[in-house]
């Protein structure tokens, strides 16, 4: 074969083999997926109302031994997230001793917690108001400072903060679930003391023209978080009743729709 032969015969091979790896390039077959993710928080919104036309907090002025008064307002679970408890703390500020040399210890233990009620509502159903208290002699000094043990029943405390959504309570175990609603019903009575000092004057009268604010602070808390095993169902977190238990049932799933929290028996 003559050289001009084999030089042609070379640049052929050539340009098949650029043919050949530049065709390569577009023969592949290709497929591309997504899979969609998404997450979204529920919200925790305790809402606090009294009657109709009923004020829910004391404010009065002008108060004398012997006066009381009662108040009633409603817990609301307005929120998409189950609410476990609902603690309360009493906070005192801005006392006025009226120049009479009264303490903001020694007022509060003036006035006396004459009722403290809560009813439930469990599945529907609204369960009548039952004492919280243990004993009769609890005052808003004992509120305040949360020395509340063997004053108030123990289902109803928690860490020493009284539990108005008690789940050890003998009516239900589910806190407040979406749009539950427990009533609480507070009586308070300024103490009629008829003891006097050696100069026959009345011992409450150094408590003329004291006054106080307190605060009822109440916190709403969630339950533990569960945890979703890899063959659950997608679909919603629901608001309904809950355990401590933080693995979600099998048996509370299903092919969409919403996925049930835990719940009690």
């Amino acid at each position: 074969m003559s050289i001009k032969k084999k030089l042609g015969l070379g640049v052929a091979t050539a340009a098949l083999g650029l043919s050949l790896i530049g065709g390569g390039t577009f023969a592949a077959f290709n497929d591309v997926k997504t899979i969609n993710n998404h997450f979204a928080s529920g919200t925790l919104k305790l809402d606090v109302k009294g009657g109709k036309n009923q004020p829910v907090n004391f404010d009065l002025a002008n108060m004398k031994p012997g006066d009381s008064v009662e108040r009633i307002f409603k817990l609301r679970n307005v929120g998409s997230v189950a609410i476990k408890d609902v603690l309360m703390n009493v906070r005192a500020e801005k006392f006025n001793n009226g120049n009479n040399g009264s303490t903001l210890e020694d007022y509060l233990r003036q006035f006396e917690i004459k009722l403290f009620k809560v009813d439930q509502d469990h599945e529907g159903y609204s369960y009548g108001r039952e004492s919280i208290l243990e004993s009769k002699d609890v005052t808003l000094y004992d509120l305040y400072t949360g020395n509340l043990d063997g004053k108030v029943k123990k289902e109803y405390l928690v860490n020493n903060r009284i539990n108005l959504a008690p789940i050890g309570s003998k009516h239900t175990n589910q806190g407040l679930i979406s749009d539950s609603k427990n009533s609480v019903k507070i009586e308070i009575a300024f103490k009629n003391d008829k003891e006097k000092n050696e100069a026959g004057e009345y011992v409450q009268n150094q408590f003329m023209n004291n006054s106080i604010n307190f605060f009822f602070d109440l916190e709403a808390t969630q339950w533990k978080g569960i945890k979703i095993e890899k063959d659950d169902a997608n679909g919603e977190i629901n608001n309904g009743k809950q355990v401590q238990d933080t693995k979600l049932p099998r048996d509370n799933t299903s092919g969409s729709g919403k996925i049930s929290d835990p719940v009690t028996d």
